[in-house]
């Protein structure tokens, strides 16, 4: 499987093998973040409502990024925006251990938020620019590995720094952050600088109704999966230990599984599944999720827990690939970072409203709720693909709906 990766991402465009490896770095030098609680517990004097404030600053500052991507690209290539961000991000983290005080660390975190997840919208952009059609869903797909592999990496990494000195994390963080950029600024400093004056201006909104339309139905329909997948990072931990009394070791194994599963099979996955249509691809990626969550909530063992997340991982490695594929092809060129954009902001709408509608769902010993939630929630979604397929204004039809024939792509060999 994982020769099949390597020679997947040995296939992509040279632009997009830069985009892989600048993606990754950035990911595995993101150390701060995971820590940024501790840290601030321990050396600061803010209260535990304070710190709540100051993370929660990150996710508020990551939402405005993607709700302004759109308007930023408009004014800046994608190329330009990827090094910005990640020069801001390099910044802020050189100068936020000075802050001194909630009200600067909040202000501190939210351009942090700002200027992290701004790559993301921008490197969508990217992708979609430099693959052809045919092999976007496997460009997303080497996009997506980039990133779990590389959040696997700096967690991992920023771990050991914080034992030997915290503050240390921001600074290691800034330097890795710093070298990224400038990998990506000398990577690109020929073709890709000239042919910034080439691309398509941006547009707030698409140049036709069905543009507009067709991607605001398929924002609703994919909110009900980044809730879902929103509950494995906030919740599945507390659900393990503390609803189902399990040894903490069970959470682990399923975060283990869900890791390895993506990182070995979900490129060659999204390969063979390379000619299957959209409504193909999401009907069997929101049945397994669907599926997949409910059992979560049925599951009380921990075998039964990892026989659920082998469900609803699989269906991680249709579904996220194949409404980002979906996105790009509903997406006229010049709305393309808008909607990119708008698509990663709904991610992190689900990572902020997950927790707040989990926790009180769990009152009262219903501790399996959020899971049969979120199941029914996708499961819903599921039957609304089905019917608004049937409209032209809702739904993508027509030549250019469905991936074109198999061929070979110049730099792919058969």
């Amino acid at each position: 499987m994982l020769r099949s990766t390597l020679h997947a991402v040995r296939g992509l465009a040279p632009e997009l093998r830069t985009l892989f490896v600048t993606t990754l770095l950035f990911r595995s030098g993101t150390m701060a973040f995971p820590f940024l609680a501790a840290y601030l517990t321990a050396a600061s004097d803010c209260s535990a409502g304070q710190v709540g404030a100051i993370v929660g600053a990150y996710g508020v500052g990551a939402l405005a990024a993607d709700v302004a991507a759109g308007a930023l690209l408009r004014y800046v290539s994608a190329r330009t925006l990827l090094i910005g961000g990640l020069v801001g991000n390099a910044a802020l983290m050189a100068v936020l251990p000075l802050a001194d005080g909630a009200a600067p660390l909040i202000a501190g975190t939210f351009l942090w938020g700002f200027f992290y997840e701004s790559f993301t919208p921008a490197s969508y952009a990217e992708t979609v620019r430099h693959s052809q059609e045919h092999d976007r869903k496997i460009a997303f797909s080497c996009n997506r590995l980039a990133i779990n592999v590389g959040m696997g990496i700096g967690p991992a990494l920023g771990g050991l720094v914080f034992a030997w000195r915290p503050v240390g994390l921001f600074l290691v963080n800034a330097c890795a952050v710093l070298a990224t950029a400038v990998f990506l600024a000398r990577r690109t400093s020929g073709g890709a600088v000239a042919a910034e004056a080439q691309q398509v201006r941006g547009r707030l909104v698409a140049p036709t109704p069905k543009g507009e339309t067709r991607f605001w139905s398929i924002f609703v329909l994919a909110l009900p999966i980044h809730l879902a997948y929103a509950l494995p990072p906030t919740f599945l931990s507390a659900y393990v230990i503390h609803e189902r009394g399990l040894d903490s070791l069970w959470a682990g194994a399923v975060f283990a599984v869900n890791a390895t599963a993506i990182v070995l099979f979900e490129v060659p996955l999204n390969t063979a599944m390379r000619d299957v249509g959209h409504f193909a691809s999401l009907l069997t990626g929101y049945l397994l999720a669907g599926s997949g969550f409910a059992l979560m909530g049925l599951s009380g063992t921990g075998p039964g827990l990892v026989g659920a997340t082998l469900l609803w991982t699989a269906a991680e490695m249709i579904v996220f690939p194949a409404l980002l594929h979906y996105v790009s092809e509903v997406s006229d060129p010049s709305v393309t970072g808008r909607n990119m954009g708008l698509y990663s902001a709904g991610v992190n709408v689900g990572l902020i409203a997950a927790p707040q509608l989990s926790l009180p769902l769990t009152a009262d010993g219903h501790a399996s709720t959020p899971w049969y939630v979120a199941g029914a929630a996708v499961g819903i979604a599921l039957v609304l693909i089905v019917a608004v397929r049937r409209s032209t204004w809702l739904w993508l039809t027509g030549p250019g709906a469905e991936p074109a024939p198999a061929t070979c792509p110049e730099g792919i060999a058969p």
